[in-house]
């Protein structure tokens, strides 16, 4: 691979000469614009001593800011910033390994493996498919090798064999060999919540609904258990002070989506 040269950042990059210089010319324009004599700034006048160092400090830090925002980029981090971008793609150095090494081996990850076939991998990719809205990925559903993906549409209700045939036959290039891939219209798991708030007087009943809705659609994303408890820590929104009556399917228990389902949520808000 061709050597990727660190970019040159002029505005970054000045020198203590150059920053110093257009000091010295601001002070000759504000004097200039009060009518005064500008003052030398040559070396070895007050304000050259006074200046210079400053001038001098600006530099260096322009150089630190250069660094750290190029430690940010793959192809140009080293050191404990490129330890870091390695956990990122779960690739650790290897002992005494180099920099110039190691960087290699992440590019090579980076450019070859969009993923290793893991369970996750296959929700996201299956996400990434337009018209699918969910997706929930089980292994070993039939045998060791087999991956069986369970999808909604994006209206989370349970995806058309249609559109389950569609997914996979999109997801057949990124299907790792020997992985038994099928994808299957997902079951879906009503959750419906019930809840009375108590709130201020000012307080938009419809705004707390809709922020009440999105707090519990995140903490439902992705999750098997879903507890009584800590939903009803998400009822307090603005506007919100106080809650009662709360229930989660008609009851306060906890619940369990299968491992097959896509949960969907129905919240009913009253005052």
């Amino acid at each position: 691979m061709a050597t990727l040269e660190k970019p040159e950042m002029p505005i970054l990059r000045e020198t203590a000469d150059q920053i110093y210089q257009r000091m010295a010319n601001r002070m000759a324009k504000l004097a200039e614009q009060r009518g005064d004599t500008p003052p030398a700034t040559e070396e070895g006048e007050i304000y050259y001593d006074l200046g210079y160092p400053i001038a001098e400090e600006i530099s260096d830090q322009q150089q630190l800011l250069e660094y750290g925002f190029l430690q940010r980029f793959l192809p140009w981090a080293d050191g404990e910033f490129l330890d870091a971008i390695g956990v990122f793609f779960g690739l650790q150095r290897n002992v005494a390994e180099e920099d110039d090494v190691y960087r290699q081996r992440l590019i090579d990850r980076a450019r070859t493996e969009e993923g290793d076939g893991r369970r996750q991998d296959y929700e996201r990719w299956t996400r990434n498919v337009e018209g699918v809205g969910g997706a929930v990925a089980v292994e070993k559903a039939r045998h060791d090798l087999s991956i069986d993906v369970y999808i909604t549409d994006l209206a989370g209700q349970s995806a058309t064999p249609a559109l389950a045939q569609q997914v996979r036959t999109k997801l057949e290039d990124k299907r790792r060999a020997l992985h038994d891939l099928q994808i299957h219209p997902a079951k879906v798991f009503p959750v419906a919540v019930n809840v009375k708030v108590i709130t201020r007087p000012d307080a938009d009943l419809a705004k707390i609904q809709e922020q009440i809705i999105k707090q519990i659609q995140t903490y439902l994303k992705g999750r098997s258990q879903i507890v009584y408890q800590q939903i009803g820590a998400l009822f307090f929104v603005d506007g919100v002070t106080d809650f009662t009556g709360y229930t989660l399917n008609d009851g306060e228990v906890n619940l369990t989506v299968p491992a097959d389902s896509v949960a969907t949520l129905t919240v009913v808000v009253t005052t």
